[in-house]
């Protein structure tokens, strides 16, 4: 249910309190629904496994498993369907400090379930494994999990095998992030263009002389598109920089295509980055590759706003002295 919907049927909806591990507060959490969570170990503490294999292709990156990790694979995470029938996990990934777990509630539960009571006790029953490998006589102020969690509503048509490929591909992009730490930090306070940005990504690509900006223009003809098209695919090409806000369908059909095909990109955004910051998708490929380096002159932000026709020229303008400046 959208934040529309559920005002029109009459929930009370409350302002949204920013923060990574809020929950949707007009989602009824003990409906019939299907959930990616991810909890995060205390102070990231690594208790769970430990990364092997390489990226060279013979061992792929994986997690071996602690004894603690073992107890929640084979154990904890069975209970969660013995105390709770109607709920399923179909999916779970243990990574050193944390995990990912995609869980499905078959049918509406009871007056006072919800999912948060389910992962609660899922919580409480770890805590009691991680009491009893340690050796600690009474249970710590703290439990082994940070408090709250994060969740994401499977809400269209394609995300859950993106999860499922999400989930699969963790170890490897956890073993990028080790090896090019620097490609994948948030660093603030970088002058670009004459500007205090916040930045991700290959800041070198802003030395390569040969750029180019993707701005589509509306007094283009087709013939004049395909032209610049066709100019702005051969900077690529030749190993220099295609830099654009990418706001129009054309813009991004440009950059779309520079991706596929392994170019170098610099993409200007509305948005800054929040903390803990990852790219992903075909962007963290990317990033790793050193191909990639993302840019905001302005500070993250959650609300999903609509790029204003002013920040649209501040971005174009950007680009073109990102260019102009070699």
């Amino acid at each position: 249910m959208t934040r529309e919907e559920a005002i029109a049927a009459g929930m009370e909806v409350h302002e949204i309190q920013h923060s990574m591990k809020r929950r949707t507060p007009w989602h009824n959490y003990s409906r019939k629904g299907t959930y990616m969570l991810t909890l995060v170990v205390r102070e990231r503490m690594v208790l769970l496994g430990t990364l092997r294999g390489c990226l060279d292709g013979h061992v792929m990156p994986y997690v071996e498993l602690s004894a603690l990790g073992n107890a929640i694979v084979k154990e904890e995470q069975k209970k969660i369907n013995l105390f709770y029938p109607l709920v399923e996990v179909w999916k779970l990934c243990i990574m050193p400090d944390h995990l990912h777990m995609i869980v499905r509630i078959k049918e509406n539960m009871g007056e006072n379930e919800h999912l948060g009571k389910v992962v609660a006790g899922f919580k409480s029953g770890c805590n009691n494994v991680y009491w009893k490998l340690f050796n600690l006589n009474k249970p710590p102020r703290q439990g082994l999990f940070e408090k709250g969690y994060c969740d994401k509503i499977l809400m269209h048509e394609g995300q859950l095998d993106n999860w499922k490929h999400y989930l699969d591909d963790n170890p490897r992009r956890l073993m990028m992030k080790r090896q090019n730490p620097e490609l994948f930090s948030v660093l603030t306070g970088i002058e670009v263009a004459g500007e205090q940005c916040q930045v991700v990504g290959n800041r070198f690509l802003l030395d390569i002389p040969d750029k180019v900006a993707v701005i589509v223009h509306r007094r283009y003809t087709d013939e004049e598109n395909a032209r610049m098209r066709e100019e702005w695919l051969a900077c690529g090409e030749r190993g220099g920089v295609l830099v654009s806000a990418a706001v129009s369908p054309k813009e991004k059909d440009v950059l779309r295509e520079a991706m596929n095909r392994g170019y170098n990109i610099i993409l200007l955004r509305e948005n800054g980055f929040p903390e803990l910051y990852k790219p992903s998708g075909e962007a963290f490929d990317a990033c790793a590759k050193g191909v990639l380096l993302q840019i905001s002159p302005w500070d993250f932000h959650y609300d999903r706003r609509v790029i204003t026709r002013e920040q649209c020229f501040h971005l174009n303008a950007m680009a073109e002295r990102i260019v102009d400046n070699g």
